[in-house]
């Protein structure tokens, strides 16, 4: 077995590293915002930074089976220049905008205050969170110089494992080619940070033990996902703080993907690489690997076939996957088992937020696996936007409609606001189903 304190040390420093999805992966153009010259210091090979990151690379090699192709370049930094750094690649990656809309449907969902400036919070969680950090585009890994010492072993293993994955492809254009589509995003970095954790969660256990260490030769790591302990989050009061919705997604990717790596390889002695063709499609891959595995549950794409009417204006439209479904029914129901029980079901959602002056409306389609799962979720959505607007605060009326298109089971969610004449929506409700 392993030992609580082990795990309650690997879930600290595995939300220690790097928290923001994504940061610095876009175009690696020299205007970006990465740290300019004379703002860090390379580690170069006699460095005691350098030297330790040497002495780590086997074992990185190892535990995460991949071979380095060269020495991984290195850099120290101060801490006033690395927030900047982060700050400035926060706004490229998450522009104001962006950050408003999406705020917007997190809000209407209940997920979020209204009041809620997202950008700023982000930014205050870097600030809080950030010690170390890999950077596609420079191909370099930086560390903070005033980080701890008993931090600094575990955050360059972890680090060093992002940067053999960048040897192994292109970063950038991993992350390029999923960033517009939530839920797939947030499995592939799962992927990609699960595969990095699990290497500093084997390198922690043998510092602990002083023995070599295999995962898949130990107990599933499953009851990881049942969250994590308040105590260790009392440090970090921002993002003990945080809302469900913005501390669960930012952590799932190292505790789920840590879960599904250990799943993935226990079940394949090949051990492939969580990318490429092994990347996960969807959080419901990650959270139930025997999807991913042998003959794949891929999600199913559901699309608004029409415009919203005239007056009308799309806010934002995207998905929320099994993850962020099952985040919503246990926000409001205040059941975790019957929330997962409920999303459990999922074969992808997309939703759209219109708004026309100041009136708005949230229309959220879904398609599940069975009939049985369609009713089941029908049952806790309805029961959850109940318990969302239970208050009467705002004058909205929700519909929770089951249905069929294509002969699949779908459910359509309507949030709009009292009085709306329905039928002035309709071509905005228009939904088709494609692949799964």
């Amino acid at each position: 077995m392993i030992a609580p304190r082990v795990l309650s040390r690997l879930l600290h420093l595995a939300f220690l590293v790097s928290v923001v999805p994504a940061l610095g992966c876009g175009d690696r153009s020299e205007a970006t915002g990465s740290p300019s010259d004379g703002e860090v210091r390379s580690a170069g090979p006699d460095t005691a930074l350098a030297r330790l990151a040497a002495e780590l690379l086997p074992g990185v090699e190892e535990s995460s089976r991949i071979r380095a192709a060269r020495p991984p370049a290195l850099a120290s930094s101060s801490r006033e220049n690395l927030e900047g750094f982060l700050s400035r690649a926060l706004v490229e990656q998450l522009p104001e905008e962006k950050a408003e809309a999406v705020a917007a449907v997190y809000a209407r969902l209940g997920l979020l205050p209204d009041t809620l400036q997202l950008g700023a919070l982000f930014r205050s969680l870097l600030l809080e969170q950030v010690v170390g950090y890999y950077d596609p585009r420079r191909d370099t890994l930086y560390v903070v110089d005033d980080v701890p010492e008993d931090q600094l072993q575990p955050i360059l293993v972890h680090e060093l494992v992002h940067a053999l994955q960048d040897q192994h492809t292109d970063l950038d254009s991993l992350t390029r080619s999923v960033s517009e589509q939530n839920d797939r995003a947030t499995a592939a970095q799962a992927a990609l940070e699960g595969h990095a954790t699990y290497a500093m969660m084997e390198w922690l256990i043998s510092s602990q033990t002083g023995a070599t260490v295999d995962l898949t030769a130990m107990p599933d790591l499953g009851g990881l996902l049942g969250g994590l302990d308040p105590a260790l989050l009392a440090g970090t009061p921002v993002m003990r703080d945080a809302p469900r919705i913005v501390r669960e997604s930012l952590i799932f990717p190292y505790i789920g993907g840590l879960v599904f790596l250990q799943r993935v390889w226990s079940a394949d002695p090949a051990r492939p690489l969580p990318f490429g063709t092994d990347l996960p499609e969807s959080t419901e891959q990650v959270l139930h690997p025997d999807r991913f595995l042998g003959d794949r549950d891929r999600p199913s794409g559901v699309v608004f076939r029409e415009d919203p009417p005239a007056s009308w204006r799309e806010i934002h439209t995207d998905g929320l996957g099994e993850l962020e479904t099952r985040i919503l029914l246990e926000e409001h129901l205040g059941d975790p088992d019957a929330a997962a029980a409920a999303a459990e079901g999922w074969d992808g959602d997309r939703y759209r937020l219109l708004r026309d002056g100041g009136r708005e409306v949230l229309i959220w389609a879904s398609v599940w696996d069975s009939e049985r799962d369609a009713v089941e979720f029908e049952e806790a959505a309805r029961r959850a936007f109940e318990e969302r607007y239970a208050g009467g605060a705002d004058a909205r009326v929700v519909g929770v409609e089951r249905g069929q298109a294509e002969g699949r089971p779908v459910v359509i969610v309507v949030d709009a606001p009292e009085g709306l004449d329905p039928s002035s929506l309709e071509t905005a409700l228009r939904f088709e189903v494609q692949g799964g």
